[in-house]
């Protein structure tokens, strides 16, 4: 893919590093000449300095051509304007940050995808963490209605040793999705037995969470 980042942050940084690293074509745009050349420097890419807004800008960064745009800055108005430029310029994938939720609707409504504020995100995590350690990983979904999860398996766990089907997890309200065990992945059945150590991937609604991870922690 073609992928133009906006934004020499350290979230477009990172972005810039995970591309390149997969073997994309990346371009920087940031208005910091200083912060765009050591980024491409430092991942051999090419840097735009210049305002994101401005169509020009936006073609010398290659958009005519590029696969996707992400706009990474900690302005929405700036990230909003660039989606917008983007559009216009017909790239087909726009991702965007957005700084304040009651912003995220507008992008949405001129087709871009929606990273809210990846601060309250790590927050959010963060917190999870305190709350349920045995929790690895986690995703909130359709609003905090339900989540996805990845759960270690203990010793004293009310799940080790049983069937999915003896479980019967659907009726209350969770599924599992896949579970790790050793170096690979089990796509779930109703015969898989669960077994110490197994990171199982959930997924619950949020009225049942305690419950569930009680199942697997004891």
């Amino acid at each position: 893919m073609y992928i133009i980042v906006v934004g020499a942050g350290s979230v477009g940084e990172s972005l810039v590093k995970i591309t390149t690293e997969r073997g994309h074509n990346v371009v920087i745009v940031d208005k910091d000449e200083a912060k765009c050349n050591e980024i491409a420097e430092k991942y051999d890419i090419m840097a735009i300095c210049g305002d994101s807004t401005i169509k020009s800008i936006l073609e010398d960064a290659g958009a005519r051509r590029a696969d996707a745009l992400a706009a990474t800055t900690k302005d929405d108005a700036v990230n909003l304007l660039t989606i917008l430029v983007g559009k216009e310029l017909k790239i087909q994938s726009l991702v965007s940050l957005v700084s304040q939720p009651e912003h995220a609707l507008m992008f949405r409504r001129i087709g871009a995808n929606v990273m809210e504020n990846p601060s309250s995100a790590v927050a959010e995590y963060l917190y999870r963490v305190l709350q349920r350690p045995s929790i690895r990983d986690f995703m909130s979904i359709g609003g905090g209605e339900a989540e996805i999860f990845e759960i270690v398996v203990t010793d004293r766990a009310f799940v080790v040793g049983k069937t999915l089907d003896s479980l019967r997890l659907a009726q209350k309200d969770a599924l599992i999705v896949a579970i790790a065990r050793d170096d690979g992945i089990i796509i779930p059945r109703g015969d898989t037995v669960i077994k110490e150590g197994d990171r199982v991937t959930v997924f619950v609604l949020a009225k049942r969470i305690e419950e569930t991870t009680r199942l697997f922690t004891g």
